[in-house]
This record gives C-alpha cells, structure tokens and sequence, in this order.
C-alpha cells in the first residue's frame, strides 16, 4: 500500500539512499568496461546507468556492489510492443543471463522518446511494450526485483512555470502518460526525468540567478509558489513533475532523476567552476534526503550525467564535455559520489562565456533556448517550451 501525499511507492526507509552516474560509451577512447567499472565505484557511486544491454559492459558490472540500470534504444519499442514472445527472449538474453552476479534493477524502455516527433507512431506502442516485459519478469520471478520504466526529457511538459501549473504535453497526457503512471503506480516504479537546470540557466542567464541555477544559495528564496518557497532550480523542476502527475490523477507515483549534470566547456558558462559547483551540490542535496518542497523527505534516485567526456558525441560543443572524469580516468576536477565538492568551496562562476574568455563589461546575454522548458523565477515571463534532444 503507497502511502497518499507522500508519493511513497517505495519504503524510503530501506531504500538505498545512494548516488547513481550515467555510463555513457559514445567514444573512441575509453578505457575498458572492467577499469571503467573500478572508477565508478572509486567515486562512490552506489547505482550505474548504462543506455544499453552491451554484454562486456554487463559482465564487467557482476559482483561489483551496484545496482544496475540498462536501457534500449527507441527503435526496440514496437517489436516489444507486438510480440509477448521478443519481450520473453529479450528478458532472458539481456537480463536472465547475467542475474544475480549483474544486480540489474529496472529498465528503461527507451530515451527521450517523446522529444522527436517523428517518433510518434512508436509513443503509443510504449506501454504495450512495458507491460509485455512486465508479463515475461513475472513469468521469471523477477517482478518484484527488478522494476520498468522510461526516461522522459524534461519538455514532457508544456509548462512548468510556476511549479504548481506544470502541465503534460497534451499529445502525450492522456493517450500515453496517463497509463504509464498507472503502470508505475501499480508497480511501485519510478517516473524517470532528464533534468538539466544548465539549459534553463543558458536561456538567459540575465534573468534566472547562477546561484539558483547550481545550489549556491541554499538560504535564498527566489521563487514562491503558493506555501512552497524555492532555493534552487532543480527542486521547482522536480514540483512542476509531480504536479503535472497529480493533474492526471496520479499523487504517489515518485520520480528518479535519470540524468543531470553541468558542461564544463563548449557554451556559455560550461566550465569547470559551475560544474563542479552544481554536481557538488547535486550530490549533497539529494543525499540530504530533504526532497522538494511539494514531497518533502522523499529520496529522489540521481544519476549525474555523466561518467567520461565522450569525443563522439553529435551535436553541439557542450555535447562532448559533461563528464566529471577525462577518458584516462583523471578527474575533470575534485568530485565524490558520497559527499559532493571535495575539495573546492563550489563557487559558481559566471564570469567567462563558456570559451574561457570574459564577458565584456556590462554585456548582458540573451541566448536563445534551444532545450526543455524551464521552471524559472518569478521576473521571467517568457513561458515558451524549448527543447534540445539529449541523449
């Protein structure tokens, strides 16, 4: 029985309260799964995220002490969907083979599905799908071990500001998110967001504060909704979810943080400062179990994006450089999966325009948006939703 208000599908008093790190391999410099699995476990990490079911990644990971999360591509959906049988054989060749010494979790069927639109004949198909694993977990004894879901880029919604108003795509809403919320609420699963207050921050940096943006000024409220007051960006985010959750119905279904994370190069305050500011202070808040103001005390699974700078990924500049480790191993900068900053104060710096040079004096930057909605502070009117696809 989930506990009403609260969202608490699962105990949080037992749960592991631990940091996760997205595994991401788009790199031609790696270093190998089994040196990769040690650095993960080097930084504390208690949870991994891989975006696929590669068998070397997933034998590397056996007997390492953390709980996996696999994923698939957005193109495996429809023969999921169609067959109970490819649903069967999926779970007995990616999953089966490799548990228990693999401690795999929950899976994620497919990324940022609904963030292309030319995906839209497969988003219908995405429960059917979910539910056929489903049936083929239960037939394994492994339902109530392992857990499914999807991860949704944060433009899920059309509006986020303010928090309270947050309010699902309505292509999506009733068609496909309302019985993915039922899944996840019978199922005690998470709802899995991409969340990534850099992009809000990089819409305009005038007008949404940096401290509020990477956690710096935890005593300073600078946006009120309601009763609710909010301190830092990612907490209004995480509101405007679950009261678009609950605008479908849906008030105990929790959310995970499937991805967030600060660049530190390639764009307008992606350095190392801010990075480290904001995955330091990632660290210590969600670790802090305080949860956000709508769900207060509830632990929130994180997953900082990401392990490795990784050279081939497309897109722009930033897209290359969200990593906390160099593909040697070598820290971007100081970092801990288990406390945060190790050893900086994490102070944010707004000063250089993301290339390393300094914004001329008195220049103020409007930088059009080209990702998800923000939920954004109370001087900002401008309630458009943008995207940018990350993957």
């Amino acid at each position: 029985m989930m506990m009403g208000g609260l969202g608490l599908g699962v105990s949080c008093a037992t749960e592991p309260q631990t940091m996760g790190v997205n595994y991401g391999q788009v790199a031609n410099n790696l270093p190998s799964d089994a040196d990769a699995v040690n650095l993960i476990k080097n930084l504390g990490a208690g949870r991994v995220k891989i975006y696929n079911t590669d068998a070397g990644t997933l034998k590397a990971l056996a007997n390492s002490g953390l709980e996996v999360v696999v994923g698939m591509s957005n193109d495996e959906i429809p023969s999921l969907a169609t067959s109970a049988e490819v649903a069967d054989q999926w779970i007995v060749t990616n999953v089966v083979a490799y548990i228990p010494a693999t401690n795999i979790t929950v899976i994620l069927v497919g990324n940022e599905l609904f963030a292309d639109p030319t995906n839209s004949n497969i988003w219908p198909q995405l429960v059917p799908a979910i539910q056929n694993l489903q049936t083929s977990l239960t037939t394994h004894g492994l339902a109530s071990s392992i857990k499914l879901s999807t991860a949704c880029e944060f433009s899920i919604l059309t509006n986020s500001y303010p928090p309270s108003a947050g309010v699902f795509n309505p292509e999506i809403a009733v068609p496909v998110l309302s019985p993915l919320l039922e899944f996840l609420d019978n199922t005690s699963s998470y709802l899995y967001i991409n969340a990534y207050p850099y992009f809000a921050w990089v819409s305009d940096p005038s007008a949404i504060p940096l401290n509020y943006a990477v956690f710096s000024a935890p005593s300073t409220t600078v946006l009120t909704d309601g009763q609710f007051g909010y301190t830092n960006l990612l907490e209004a985010q995480l509101d405007a979810i679950y009261y678009a959750m609950e605008a479908l119905g849906f008030k105990n279904v929790r959310i995970a943080l499937s991805e967030s994370g600060w660049p530190t190069a390639g764009g307008i305050g992606a350095n190392i400062s801010n990075a480290q500011a904001y995955n330091g202070n990632l660290v210590k808040y969600i670790l802090s179990g305080q949860g956000t103001p709508k769900r207060p005390q509830v632990f929130v699974p994180t997953y900082v994006f990401a392990l490795f700078n990784e050279d081939m990924k497309p897109g722009a500049p930033t897209e290359q450089h969200w990593g906390v480790l160099y593909p040697n191993g070598s820290a971007v900068y100081p970092f801990s999966l288990t406390t945060g900053l190790s050893s900086s104060s994490g102070s944010p710096d707004s000063s250089t325009n993301g290339s390393g040079e300094l914004d001329p004096p008195g220049a103020t930057s409007h930088y059009a948006c080209g990702d998800r909605p923000s939920v954004l502070p109370l001087s900002f009117t401008f309630l458009g939703s943008m995207f940018n696809l990350r993957i």
